[in-house]
């Protein structure tokens, strides 16, 4: 009950994670955009191998909060009358302990060891022979996936790092699809 009978609307923020950029909308129950802003992220591409293509959760997160304040800023609507966040992103890898410290999925790095470079983009194709290989199984289970499972997948991503990080240390990352992993940051 309102004794004041003021009328309070309600918003609701959107956050979409694109391959170089991080995005925020505020938006009315509706669906209208009332403030938006837009973060360069930052994306690593290996001197060896081409195919391959790292970003960092903290550098993506430290865009999101950016875009977060300028919407709020912008449209002057006050936090607690934000209803709701909502997170979408690219089908890209994020890596981290079970403390949730990052895990380096990057052979510029210590490939398995804490640092930045924690995120294989939907877009690194190095995984391209374990894609193979789970495609050559003809497992029923790949027609959940649409028949054929994309290197771009999470699934090869896991493998590839399976196959190339030490085995201690593979045993102790988490791995998310970037959206969740946000929503459970």
């Amino acid at each position: 009950m309102n004794p004041t009978n003021v009328v309070l609307d309600n918003y609701y923020i959107g956050v979409d994670v694109g391959t170089g950029s991080a995005r925020a909308a505020i938006l009315t129950p509706k669906g209208e955009i009332v403030a938006s802003a837009t973060h360069d992220t930052k994306t690593w591409r290996s001197h060896r191998n081409s195919s391959i293509f790292e970003q960092s959760t903290a550098d993506i997160w430290g865009k999101i909060a950016a875009c977060v304040k300028e919407v709020l800023h912008q449209s002057n609507v006050p936090p607690h009358q934000v209803m709701g966040v909502g997170f979408t992103a690219t089908c890209s890898l994020a890596v981290v302990d079970m403390d949730g410290k990052s895990i380096s999925v990057s052979e510029d790095e210590e490939l398995g060891g804490n640092g930045e470079r924690n995120i294989v983009l939907w877009a690194d194709h190095r995984a391209e022979e374990e894609a193979n290989l789970i495609n050559s199984t003809g497992s029923e289970v790949l027609k959940f996936v649409g028949g054929t499972m994309s290197l771009e997948m999470e699934i090869p991503k896991i493998l590839w790092l399976k196959k190339h990080m030490p085995a201690d240390k593979f045993a102790r990352c988490q791995f998310f699809d970037l959206p969740d992993y946000y929503t459970l940051s």
